[in-house]
């Protein structure tokens, strides 16, 4: 609990002596109030929330003020994901069964001749290490990403030769292509931006008449309840209350819309696209101590989900400030920072042996301009 009374105090332009004088007390009281000495008496609280216009929940800190500034969210910048490429392949792995996409392309959207792919947000183009290989010879694969990071590494990955590949740093709504390509996609970007719509017009804008428009989203509450830890309650693991809230909060205040998995298809309907479709992956990842590379999967599992190490008080005080200016109550944010603590601590002590099955919920929403 911390109580909000030198910042309810401050935001009213008044001084320890003078709400002293209010509240009856003496102003070394206000002092110890507010440095979490002590607290108010019971029979105060209501009057102290009365004074300054809040809950009694706002004003012991268990709620956030209505006027507590929201913080925002980097994940769409460039000097974020400059420094996630370690996250990415961590992840990417994940969310696709190659023959799955084999199926997507020959026989759901039955591409059979050479195309141009233009990837819109393609990190390190994870999705041209998996397309060039099952796409007709021929195709061209053009990555546009603003991380210069993720970019270099792009080059680095796809330089093989074997495939017509280039890369552009640039940041998709600016960037100008020139041409029209026949497939244009992102992957788990439109989740992370501010403003989802603009992107996916842009994307469309790239498209050439009779070209493809696809786009791969994890569902937030799906990526949420799918994961299982044997020895874990199941239960406790897909529990997270305040979160809703929170994400509410991100699109109210920032336009990030934790839903907009689902909301895609009716996107691409009212800018014009036809022949709408969404489908999902269909990737649900299995890992225990008997599969050949467990090591490598363990740990790309642990850092994706920051399951690396116990988080201080210190550290624990810096997200719970963060969810409480997204909207989430203190004792959900409290709930989340001992949850992670106790899943790393499980998988601490269980690394060698540890399974664990997770499934994403990636959604492939597609349509013809």
């Amino acid at each position: 609990m911390k109580l909000m009374i030198a910042e309810l105090r401050n935001n009213k332009g008044i001084t320890q002596q003078e709400l002293a004088t209010v509240m009856g007390v003496a102003h070394q009281t206000v002092s110890k109030w507010e440095t979490n000495v002590t607290f108010p008496d019971i029979t105060l609280l209501p009057q102290l929330a009365q004074y300054f216009d809040v809950s009694v929940d706002e004003l012991l800190g268990l709620k956030p003020l209505p006027s507590q500034t929201y913080i925002t969210c980097e994940e769409g910048t460039k000097e974020y994901w400059s420094g996630r490429l370690k996250y990415l392949k961590n992840t990417r792995d994940f969310l696709w069964n190659k023959d799955y996409l084999q199926f997507l392309i020959e026989r759901v959207w039955k591409i059979n001749y050479p195309i141009n792919v233009l990837d819109c947000g393609c990190g390190y183009g994870f999705l041209g290490t998996m397309l060039m290989p099952l796409l007709p010879k021929g195709s061209t694969y053009t990555g546009v990403d603003c991380s210069e990071n993720l970019i270099i590494e792009g080059k680095r990955t796809l330089k093989t030769g074997e495939y017509d590949v280039q890369f552009v740093c640039d940041d998709v709504l600016t960037y100008e292509s020139g041409i029209k390509y026949d497939f244009v996609i992102s992957q788990a970007v439109l989740r992370h931006i501010d403003n989802s719509l603009l992107f996916l017009n842009k994307m469309i804008s790239f498209t050439k008449d009779g070209g493809l428009v696809v786009c791969a989203e994890v569902n937030r509450e799906l990526e949420n309840v799918g994961i299982y830890i044997h020895g874990m309650n199941y239960d406790y693991l897909c529990q997270y209350p305040g979160f809703r809230e929170m994400w509410n909060t991100q699109l109210k205040c920032q336009g990030r819309d934790y839903a907009v998995a689902l909301k895609i298809p009716e996107m691409m309907r009212n800018f014009g696209l036809r022949d709408i479709d969404i489908r999902m992956s269909d990737k649900v990842n299995f890992v225990s101590p008997e599969v050949a590379d467990y090591a490598e999967e363990v740990v790309a599992f642990i850092e994706a989900h920051e399951f690396c190490e116990h988080k201080t008080s210190e550290q624990q005080t810096l997200v719970i400030e963060q969810f409480m200016s997204h909207g989430m109550d203190r004792k959900d944010a409290e709930y989340y920072c001992n949850k992670q603590n106790k899943i790393t601590e499980f998988i601490g002590r269980n690394k060698e042996f540890l399974t664990l099955t997770q499934f994403y919920g990636l959604l492939i929403s597609y349509g013809t301009k």
